[in-house]
């Protein structure tokens, strides 16, 4: 007699023919997994019965998937060398139809397709290509940053209910595309289209000698675990290694909170001018505090070693001043259509103070406006900078 000496990940179809009788431990994925001792001879339509007969299930098994692959009910476990401590995907007569989102990034549209969480891959693509007259071999499937092999199943994806996958469009197998780093130098690379984001950043580092920064491509940063179909990257395409994005808050005056995104080597103008495209509060009325420090514009955030999630607060200049006041009160013959200059105007002439900027809701109001315009009426308080 033959002895042979299995150890576990072996294959079954590797077991001597008189160890078939054996039962081995597998898993089932439900919402849970359970563990069960089974025949690696056993039917796949045995199993099915076998678990609801048993109660492991108390609805009526669909189908069972192994390794991205549907399991056909005539076929055994030992036919698709299944593993002792296999995880098998069990899907349930009462699953409903997945509503999903077909993004096409080239075109700018979005479409949506029903499926089964058994169905392939390649029978997605099917639907596309009768829905949208794409032929198959014209482009690839992408979710989560993943590009999708046809044989593969929703549900081994764990792809759920009004999920999105993008459409990319074949490629050539080989782009060359080009690195920047961030002293300037540039590589040429040869890279396929499937590598993903790290893959080039790894390659890059070798020829540039850096190791510091992420990869951006059209001034978006690239996650890693992406691939480059995912960014839909085209030959000669320039990649550049900067400073990763990081996110810091902003406290004005008033205690709202504002989330910037920054990096490393940006200045403290930098984040004012950014403040300003949010709040529009002129660049020359603020001024940042870090750890009870007033930042100097040309100074870059790594100076002041600011990081991720550091709370900056943002205060008027020191030759500025503000002052509260209702609308009525600034005048008798103020209305809603006078405009922002006007309004201006009419607190200097009874104040005796030229006026910088008018705030309200913590946004500079634009001369040219009326009142009418911000919705503002004579109730209204806004905030006069001078």
């Amino acid at each position: 007699m033959l002895l042979l000496f299995v150890h576990e990940g072996d294959l079954v179809s590797n077991l001597a023919m008189n160890s078939l009788t054996v039962k081995i431990p597998v898993y089932l994925k439900l919402v849970k997994t359970v563990a069960w001792k089974v025949k690696p001879t056993e039917t796949v339509k045995n199993l099915k019965a076998l678990l609801y007969e048993k109660g492991i299930v108390s609805e009526t098994i669909r189908d069972l998937c192994f390794a991205g692959k549907l399991l056909n009910d005539d076929e055994r476990l030992v036919d698709h060398g299944i593993q002792r401590n296999s995880t098998l995907h069990l899907l349930l007569q009462n699953f409903d139809v997945l509503k999903l989102h077909i993004k096409i990034p080239s075109e700018q549209r979005t479409i949506v397709v029903e499926a089964r969480v058994n169905d392939t891959v390649e029978s997605i693509k099917s639907l596309i290509e009768v829905t949208e007259g794409i032929e198959l071999n014209r482009f690839y499937l992408i979710y989560e940053g993943k590009l999708l092999e046809e044989d593969w199943t929703l549900s081994s994806l764990d792809v759920k209910n009004e999920s999105t996958i993008c459409v990319v469009f074949s490629q050539k197998d080989v782009l060359s595309i080009y690195v920047k780093a961030l002293s300037g130098k540039v590589a040429k690379l040869k890279v396929k289209v499937t590598f993903s984001v790290a893959d080039v950043k790894a390659i890059a580092d070798t020829m540039l000698g850096t190791s510091a920064g992420s990869l951006f491509y059209l001034g978006r940063q690239l996650e890693d675990s992406k691939i480059l179909a995912c960014y839909d990257i085209k030959e000669e395409s320039m990649l550049q290694i900067l400073h990763p994005l990081f996110q810091v808050f902003v406290k004005t005056w008033s205690g709202r909170t504002l989330t910037l995104d920054v990096q490393q080597n940006m200045t403290v103008q930098d984040v004012k001018d950014k403040i300003f495209k949010k709040l529009k509060i002129p660049v020359h009325l603020q001024s940042i505090i870090f750890s009870g420090k007033r930042l100097e514009g040309g100074r870059d955030l790594a100076s002041y070693r600011i990081q991720k999630h550091s709370t900056l607060s943002m205060v008027l200049a020191p030759s500025s001043t503000i002052m509260r006041i209702e609308v009525g009160k600034i005048t008798s013959s103020i209305s809603h259509f006078s405009t922002v200059r006007t309004v201006k105007e009419m607190i200097r002439s009874k104040k005796g103070i030229t006026v910088k900027e008018i705030l309200y809701g913590e946004k500079a109001l634009d001369d040219k406006f009326s009142l009418e315009h911000y919705g503002i009426n004579k109730e209204t308080e806004l905030t006069v900078v001078y």
